[in-house]
């Protein structure tokens, strides 16, 4: 690593660049280069001006497995990319496509006999923020099931639940890759991903827990609330998430007794709290690498 000093001339702030590195790109006098923000308040120096181009892809597959297809889909929707177009061999059937699940999310996506095209025009906010939307997308659902149990109206909060991941999905990856300019570390944007896609598989077991289970549901209810304390102190730029408040959280979790499947009612309770603990795991995780920042 080369450390360099800060020079200030009035107002303007200033270094000078490594002499082997101008040297190398051919850098000199008359030359432009592009800074751009990185992640963690990092600055990149690129030995060329960048110009800001329109990015798509165009693939073509011999493919008519519809999760297959799906998966394609989706990947191409998260990732930092204008637009994308999707050539197959075989017509597609548009209903059965879009009756896949995640695929409703998908904005502007069209489908015309061989061809799925996508022209994203969507602006994605910062994932920290999309979390703390996803959590309380999951409690009012969770509000609605014990309170006024209404089963179209569930549905609708699972398929915003299902978007919310996906654009925090997309908004991660577009961060990484510094199409977006953003203040967040790295290893913050990467736990936030783990634990929405933890929240979102929970929530597609969550869905199919009875009415009557009006005990079991309330205590999830409560551990999202736990849950949604916990985050708003991990992506709080001035705090700092520490074990303490995971320990609480974890004891939380885990104070109720393990259930053994006796039925598919009981097989979905088991799994909601498992993906429950996994995001317990993830949070004692993030707060153990603050400790080592």
């Amino acid at each position: 690593m080369d450390i360099r000093r800060i020079q200030r001339t009035g107002d303007m702030h200033y270094l000078y660049l490594p002499t082997s590195w101008c040297k190398e790109h051919k850098v000199g006098p008359a030359s432009k280069v592009s800074i751009t923000k990185g992640s963690g308040g990092s600055l990149i120096v690129t030995p060329k001006l960048i110009e800001k181009k329109h990015k798509g892809i165009e693939i073509s597959i011999n493919e008519d497995n519809l999760d297959i297809i799906n998966k394609i889909v989706v990947a191409s929707y998260i990732n930092p990319i204008d637009s994308f177009t999707i050539n197959l061999e075989k017509p597609l059937d548009q209903r059965k496509l879009l009756d896949q699940k995640r695929l409703i999310s998908v904005e502007l996506m069209e489908i015309e006999g061989k061809k799925i095209s996508c022209e994203s025009s969507l602006g994605v906010g910062d994932p920290d923020l999309l979390l703390k939307t996803m959590v309380n997308k999951i409690k009012n659902m969770l509000l609605v099931m014990t309170k006024n149990y209404n089963k179209e109206l569930i549905q609708r909060y699972e398929e915003e639940v299902d978007k919310t991941r996906l654009l925090i999905e997309k908004s991660v990856i577009g961060s990484i890759t510094f199409k977006r300019e953003t203040d967040m570390k790295t290893i913050n944007m990467y736990y936030i991903a783990i634990i929405a896609k933890d929240l979102e598989r929970m929530v597609d077991h969550l869905i199919n827990i009875d009415e009557n289970e009006k005990g079991f549901l309330n205590s999830i209810h409560e551990l999202m609330d736990s849950l949604r304390d916990v985050i708003e102190i991990a992506i709080d730029q001035k705090k700092k998430l520490n074990y303490d408040d995971v320990i609480k959280f974890v004891r939380k979790v885990f104070r109720n007794k393990e259930e053994e499947v006796k039925d598919i009612q009981s097989y979905h309770k088991i799994r909601v709290k498992h993906y429950m603990g996994s995001i317990s795991e993830v949070l004692m995780d993030w707060a153990i690498t603050n400790e080592i920042e």
